[in-house]
């Protein structure tokens, strides 16, 4: 059956002009014919499952990248030698690919080349059309709803296959590993696709990043998340915060337990003051918990803040709260659901 794949790609590429994945037209026809071809591999023999078949696909086509680009002295040839991965990137969504270290295989190609994943994250955040404006081109899939979807597929299989990537590292002024769901986009500043969700007002898309494990202070070279939605709702005239802005802020202290103050080197009295003078109203209103800022956290959120954290450096999220020997209520409270 690889044989079958391999001679499909060799085929259908060496006929194809070098532009011709270019287009979403393309990309779907291609991948019309990957179906049909997976499809027959199916009913053709009865020993091969689906998983099999589709899983020796995207095989093929990680396999079709690696012998053009080594071709090339190891550097990708672009064009449609390239976007064979997005190919598979949608035939792996399309039929729900278990395999998780292919699907890591495949994103460790798409990351080798472009060292983002701004084709698959920027529908999700922006819908399927504003791509085309920010970087040039058309999201494959139908709608932002399934480019959502197919974002969480590849979270989890990425946590799966504790899946990580060099980043550069402001913090630490090197590259460091940086899992897959807080990998920079390039289009967008080079900022964590959950500083994207945040500045887009998206609290729906917030929660999802969150609950997978999206560090909630990344180390992109931005300022505290937290903070710049202080700023902003600080700026809404006559106390009218937007309810986007706020549930965003919500989320995100559900996910730290404490609000740094800024103003450094200052000592704490100067920097309290300061903060006090910009951020009153936010208190006085119920937005920011004082305890968050000046006080002691409760027991409860503080322990956890403490579980999500070691859940997160290990992969484990969301999927690992629900074997916690604990009432569902406090799973729900620990996976930011209550």
């Amino acid at each position: 059956m690889e044989y079958v794949f391999d001679v499909f790609f060799d085929e259908c590429f060496n006929k194809m002009e070098r532009c011709g994945l270019m287009s979403r037209a393309g990309r779907r026809d291609i991948i019309s014919h990957l179906n049909s071809v997976i499809s027959g591999c199916i009913q053709g023999r009865q020993t091969a499952s689906t998983q099999l078949a589709v899983g020796l696909a995207v095989t093929s086509a990680i396999d079709y990248h690696n012998r053009m680009k080594g071709d090339n002295y190891q550097v990708c040839l672009m064009g449609k030698y390239h976007n064979v991965l997005y190919i598979a990137l949608r035939i792996t969504w399309d039929w729900g690919l278990e395999d998780s270290a292919i699907v890591r295989n495949l994103l460790d190609e798409i990351f080798r080349c472009e060292k983002t994943f701004e084709r698959l994250f920027l529908g999700a955040l922006f819908g399927c059309n504003a791509p085309h404006f920010i970087a040039g081109w058309k999201s494959d899939f139908n709608d932002q709803d399934e480019n959502l979807r197919a974002v969480v597929f590849f979270l989890h299989h990425s946590a799966k296959a504790r899946a990580v990537y060099p980043t550069y590292s402001y913090a630490y002024q090197c590259l460091r590993q940086t899992k897959f769901i807080d990998v920079p986009i390039e289009s967008c500043g080079k900022a964590s696709p959950l500083r994207v969700a945040l500045q887009a007002s998206a609290p729906d898309i917030v929660l999802i990043l969150l609950r997978h494990g999206a560090n909630p202070c990344p180390d992109d070279g931005g300022a505290s998340p937290v903070l710049s939605l202080l700023e902003k709702l600080a700026d809404c005239e006559n106390h009218c915060y937007p309810f986007q802005l706020v549930s965003c802020l919500k989320l995100l202290l559900r996910t730290i337990v404490m609000v740094e103050l800024p103003y450094k080197p200052h000592v704490y009295a100067v920097r309290k003051e300061m903060f006090d003078s910009k951020y009153t109203a936010l208190l006085e209103d119920g937005l920011l918990p004082p305890d968050q800022v000046y006080g002691i956290p409760s027991l409860k959120h503080m322990s956890r803040c403490t579980i999500r954290e070691s859940l997160r450096e290990n992969f484990q999220l969301p999927g690992s709260i629900v074997k916690l020997p604990l009432p569902r209520k406090l799973q729900k409270y620990i996976d930011l659901l209550d």
